[in-house]
């Protein structure tokens, strides 16, 4: 999704407002449309290419009343809206599908691994790991990020899931394939088999890291409990939690990361703020989560009749919260098309909201912490040399080429 900057508000001359088509998400700026989307209020009926219709919350409060009430809107059914049907196959048995009391149980296995001190642990392994990155590519005047520093989400997620460092570079790719990112348009035939592959590829792995009895301070260490937890012997549930942490790790750091960067790459004045700051505080973090917003919207399944924002929603029905768009609710916050750096107080929801907030942002906000840090300490200044390229995926809103020039210090 291209970057919406101060200005770009009005959406353009007949814009869709069907926000399923993934084609849209690399050749417009659908922040617009969210945008008119907003205003118009209320939940917005909305139909995929076969026939499925479900309906849109768009707006802040419209977003938190849904991923806010698991009663309501289960998770117990799939989290994207490219993943339908039957379901998602790990419904009911991985952390992020399902709800509570199940939920909370899952949840106090993995926890320990990822609290506030737990994190201050893991800190200066990833900094030791990035810098190896930067040293990677220092000199070089031109390069594709992206490309360069395909391993970056490993270097956090890596140790702590317990993957050999070997199969970072082809784990780090599968990972955004899997959520249905591509960079070009592609038959439904070949989106289905990219994703096959991708799946087939981190299964693989994550499969032959369970076999080999992982620590029990590494996530995958951990899965098992959370078999003995779910209790259904028909399916691998140790290996389907395993695969649900590696995907749900693996986008936001990155996917901010590019985000932030290609700002920072065309705004002269918040580059010379950015590198007189001694360290990257945490309301810098929060701005770019809310910029970036790598996760564009979150499915859920009424199970009960009920109204929302005046808006009927039946039992059984598909309901989507978009924290992309209420990430740049104007009813929230203050300029919402600008990047405020310091902005304080800061509600985005890119870690999402209630039960199901994302129960690793501690490790996330330390990676992007430690990256910006060692980006301000390395780079003297840097451009665009070229134009990036956006996923075309409505899942997930990412980059997969950005080419930089780059001046070392």
């Amino acid at each position: 999704m291209l970057v919406a900057l101060e200005g770009s508000q009005e959406a353009p001359d007949g814009a869709s407002p069907e926000i399923y088509d993934e084609a849209l998400y690399s050749a417009q700026d659908m922040h617009a449309v969210w945008q008119r989307m907003r205003a118009e209020g209320g939940l917005h009926r909305q139909r995929t290419p076969d026939g499925q219709q479900f309906l849109a919350a768009m707006r802040h409060a419209d977003v938190k009343a849904v991923l806010g009430d698991h009663k309501t809107f289960s998770s117990a059914y799939s989290t994207m809206l490219s993943v339908r049907g039957d379901g998602d196959v790990a419904a009911g048995a991985a952390i992020h599908l399902t709800d509570p009391p199940l939920h909370s149980e899952l949840k106090r296995v993995f926890t320990p691994l990822m609290t506030v001190q737990a994190t201050q642990r893991l800190q200066v392994g990833i900094e030791a790991r990035m810098r190896e990155l930067f040293d990677a590519v220092r000199g070089k005047e031109t390069f594709d990020f992206c490309e360069a520093m395909i391993t970056l989400p490993m270097t956090i997620t890596g140790p702590l899931m317990g993957i050999p460092e070997s199969e970072w570079p082809v784990t780090g790719r599968a990972t955004v394939r899997a959520m249905g990112g591509s960079d070009v348009p592609r038959s439904e035939r070949q989106r289905r088999f990219d994703l096959f592959e991708a799946h087939t590829t981190i299964m693989t792995v994550l499969g032959e890291v369970l076999e080999s009895g992982p620590p029990e301070d590494t996530v995958s260490g951990r899965c098992p409990h959370a078999a003995e937890v779910v209790g259904d012997p028909d399916r691998d549930v140790a290996l389907l939690n395993a695969y649900a942490f590696l995907m749900g790790a693996n986008p936001t750091v990155p996917q901010t990361i590019n985000q932030t960067l290609i700002l920072l790459a065309g705004d002269e004045d918040l580059w010379s703020w950015f590198v007189r700051q001694e360290r990257t505080d945490q309301r810098f973090v929060d701005e770019a989560l809310r910029w970036a917003s790598p996760i564009n919207h979150v499915l859920r399944r009424a199970v009960a009749n009920t109204t929302l924002a005046g808006t009927e929603v039946r039992a059984g029905e598909l309901v989507t919260a978009w924290p992309a768009s209420a990430n740049r609710d104007e009813e929230v916050f203050p300029e919402p098309f600008r990047f405020v750096p310091d902005r304080s107080p800061n509600q985005h929801l890119a870690f999402g909201l209630g039960v199901h907030r994302c129960v690793g942002q501690h490790v996330a906000v330390a990676g992007l912490k430690t990256f910006f840090d060692l980006w301000r300490e390395n780079v003297r200044s840097f451009s665009l040399s070229g134009p990036p390229r956006h996923l075309v995926s409505n899942f997930l809103n990412g980059v997969v080429r950005l080419p930089l020039a780059v001046g070392w210090n």
